[in-house]
């Protein structure tokens, strides 16, 4: 026997959708900023022959601006509020910056202590710190309730 969704069930399945929606959105835009990110640390390093930290210092700020605003125009669009683009950026950057050590912090941690490969160490610290970026920045950064 099939049964009827109530309109309260259907807000939350619709909810959820919502949510699931942009967070594969979310995981599509960092995946770009991941490109983007090792793009330009190549093109930095090898080509135009910069040190590879101050590469890298410029490809991550690179990424997290063009997140940002994939996230902001894209992922996002239909559900910020009033908010200043400015403040929003600035909360995404912080996020993104904590989210960042939170990655390094698990790489490291599974490469010295567990001895895992480090491309599976940052694997598993990128779905980590992803996902814990994703919650906040759609709570915080972008106001946007659940």
């Amino acid at each position: 026997m099939k049964k009827l969704m109530t309109i309260d069930e259907g807000k939350k399945m619709s909810r959820f959708s919502l949510f699931a929606r942009q967070a594969g959105q979310y995981y599509t835009v960092g995946a770009s900023g991941v490109g983007i990110n090792l793009g330009i640390l190549f093109v930095l390093t090898d080509l135009a022959g910069f040190w590879y930290v101050a590469s890298q210092i410029i490809a991550i700020l690179i990424s997290i601006s063009s997140n940002f605003f994939f996230n902001r125009f894209w992922t996002f669009k239909s559900s910020i509020g009033d908010q200043r683009n400015s403040v929003m950026y600035m909360k995404f950057i912080i996020v993104s910056l904590c989210g960042m050590g939170i990655q390094l912090g698990i790489t490291y941690s599974l490469v010295e202590s567990a001895s895992l490969y480090y491309m599976y160490a940052a694997a598993v610290g990128i779905v980590i710190a992803g996902a814990m970026n994703y919650i906040v920045n759609r709570r915080w950064s972008f106001g946007i309730k659940f």
